[in-house]
């Protein structure tokens, strides 16, 4: 009996979605027919007629017809279908009073949809990102910008031109503060000397364990948007989105840690890179990459005169291989998504000794 009961939701939802069989044809009147001629019928009265005249039906339903036709039978017939004179046609009526009721069903969950015991409302999901139809250009590759933690946002095309130049800084193998000056002169021409000042600072305090601590003090006496600040404040939030930019497009590989992973958030979804590495002759070393993309795409790795690439049209996970990579080098791989963008995302890719 308990088993009946646990099992009963499941064989109901079952039930509903099954189709409905096809009705199987037979000599014998419907049922409508016998309500309607034949012996046993009856004709309503004028009181009855009038009667269902006034009701106001919004729209036909088959199923209060059915129970209607029943309710009107003689009183020598079945207070719900007609008693039929074979077994066969008993089956018949009761497919067709399921068929109807499980259509009402149907039409009921279609038009009201259950909700999840934390829903109030039926509303769509709002994703993280837009549609592929809105995206524009720049759109596609700056959506990252909503994953930096900034004291105010910077404007988009701002943040377009950072990343034009941080993806130009990973492919070199030059110092990390040299690196966030490069990355942020060009929006600041002649200030190097101060740049590379605050670009020692905000390393430092990348490397500090209170940083959580440090970003919600600058956060809380920076100014209200990126054009209020001064000069000086905007190179300092430059820096710091530099910092973490660089980072994301960074994939450093070492002994002690061979396998590396970095996400960077596209105008469709998460991209996510896993590069890993096994060292042979000390000296060399063999570079594998795989990319899970939101849609299709294509990755490219250059060593050289070597190129490793591959490509799908569809989201999914791709991967390149490449051996006798010199270590203490960095190398570039081309991300690039051409169905929506025609610029491709530029890592660099580092495997030390």
């Amino acid at each position: 009996m308990n088993r009946d009961t646990e099992d009963f939701p499941e064989r109901f939802l079952v039930w509903l979605l099954q189709k409905d069989k096809a009705p199987e044809p037979s000599g014998k009147r419907s049922t409508m027919d016998v309500g309607a001629s034949g012996e046993g019928s009856r004709s309503l009265s004028s009181g009855e007629s009038d009667e269902i005249q006034d009701w106001e039906i919004d729209e036909f339903d088959e199923l209060e017809s059915e129970i209607l036709n029943a309710t009107v039978a003689s009183p020598g017939e079945s207070a719900v279908y007609p008693q039929s004179q074979s077994g066969k046609d008993n089956f018949t009526l009761q497919d067709r009073f399921q068929a109807l009721l499980k259509r009402r069903l149907q039409k009921e969950l279609q038009d009201n949809p259950p909700l999840f015991p934390w829903e109030t409302e039926i509303s769509d999901p709002e994703p993280d990102y837009a549609e592929p139809e809105s995206l524009s250009p720049n759109q596609f590759w700056t959506t990252h910008l909503q994953r930096l933690r900034l004291p105010v946002p910077i404007p988009p095309d701002i943040f377009a031109q950072l990343l034009e130049c941080c993806q130009a800084v990973v492919q070199s193998s030059i110092a990390s503060p040299i690196k966030l000056v490069r990355a942020v002169e060009g929006l600041f021409p002649g200030q190097s000397q101060i740049l590379h000042q605050f670009a020692s600072v905000v390393l430092a305090s990348a490397a500090c364990e209170s940083l959580v601590v440090q970003e919600s003090q600058v956060a809380a006496n920076f100014p209200s948007s990126y054009e209020a600040a001064t000069p000086t404040e905007q190179m300092v939030l430059l820096l710091i989105a530099a910092r973490q930019m660089i980072g994301s497009l960074t994939l450093t590989l070492s002994p002690h840690q061979p396998i590396v992973e970095s996400e960077w958030l596209t105008g469709v979804g998460e991209l996510v890179l896993r590069a890993e590495y096994q060292v042979e002759r000390r000296l060399f070393a063999c570079l594998r990459v795989q990319g899970r993309f939101p849609c299709g795409g294509s990755l490219k790795l250059q060593v050289g005169q070597a190129c490793a690439s591959a490509s799908r049209p569809d989201a999914g996970q791709i991967s390149v291989e490449l051996s006798d990579l010199e270590l203490n080098q960095t190398y570039p791989l081309e991300v690039l998504c051409p169905h929506l963008n025609e610029n491709p995302l530029i890592f660099g890719i580092c495997p030390t000794s």
